[in-house]
């Protein structure tokens, strides 16, 4: 009961930014697998980015929970820029897929893939958003 009391806004936004931008890789992971998607095959700039910061929030809200102040300013920018820099990736190799899709290949299996790929995209977007807004507070309370 006292690790909950102990908790501050940002702990349970940086739980929220683990579980987004787990959602988003692995909704990258079934997108790469789809049908009209599946040539593109797995980046692994967008894995490792997403991979990277899932682990990275991982270490974060551990090493907070110790009380150790040396990287605590530095573990918020390296978690965001790694999210947006995986989700950029992540609409970047979309972009001539949905444009195709959209104007020339209207089909329900297309449509079924692009919506995977647009729900990815807005999962990491989602992330990175909120692990801006994560930055913003500590993770435990100061007593």
């Amino acid at each position: 009961m006292t690790f909950i009391k102990k908790q501050s806004v940002g702990f349970y936004f940086s739980v929220i930014v683990l579980i987004l931008t787990v959602a988003g890789l692995a909704m990258y992971l079934k997108n790469a697998s789809t049908d009209y998607f599946s040539n593109l095959g797995k980046d692994p700039i967008i894995l490792g980015c997403l991979i990277a910061a899932a682990v990275v929030e991982i270490i974060f809200i551990i090493v907070s929970q110790k009380g150790v102040k040396m990287w605590m300013d530095v573990f918020p920018v390296v978690i965001s820029v790694l999210i947006m820099l995986g989700a950029v990736m992540f609409a970047s190799s979309r972009v001539n897929g949905i444009a195709s899709i959209m104007t020339f290949e209207k089909n329900a299996q297309t449509m079924a893939d692009l919506s995977s790929a647009v729900t990815g995209i807005a999962l990491c977007l989602a992330a990175g958003i909120a692990s801006i807004i994560a930055s913003f507070f500590d993770i435990i309370k100061e007593a």
